[in-house]
């Protein structure tokens, strides 16, 4: 089911809301995250037979040498998250003036094919349509799409 932003005179609040629980279960996932490597690389040093500085000093060589690519993937859905709804939100308080808007995709190799089919559709601004094909609604990415609103003021 498609994710329908908030509108009106809360949509600020909500939206703002919305960021701080996803930002916490992010925390909360990646702490999880660490938590339970840091367990395995303990039981695996305890097994070689480690011990005492010797084990820790390994368990922090290892903790450090983990790969970064989940904190940029958080970082990357999280900002492109708030692009998207940070777009909603101005354009709400112009529905005066917005009347269409053409959904807009980064045409590459990353691209996929829902979002490929999606690039150019105009859809009547508030309308089912309109939440239908926000982005990341219909991508196979979610998190990782780049896909965008343009808004067509009216003449």
């Amino acid at each position: 089911m498609p994710q329908k932003p908030p509108i009106g005179e809360d949509a600020a609040g909500v939206t703002g809301e919305a960021f701080n629980v996803r930002a916490e279960i992010d925390l909360d996932s990646f702490y999880q995250r660490l938590l339970n490597e840091a367990r395995r690389q303990m039981a695996d040093l305890q097994q070689q037979g480690f011990g005492g500085g010797e084990l820790a000093d390994r368990l922090s060589a290892s903790l450090n040498n983990l790969s970064d690519t989940p904190i940029e993937q958080m970082g990357r859905a999280s900002t492109s998250e708030a692009f998207n709804l940070g777009r909603n939100l101005a354009a709400q308080g112009e529905t005066g003036i917005i009347t269409q808007v053409v959904r807009t995709e980064v045409l590459d190799e990353n691209t996929c094919d829902p979002c490929r089919m999606a690039d150019g559709t105009v859809v009547e601004m508030n309308t089912p349509e309109y939440f239908e094909y926000m982005p990341p609604n219909l991508c196979d990415g979610r998190d990782q799409c780049r896909g965008f609103y343009l808004y067509r003021a009216s003449a």
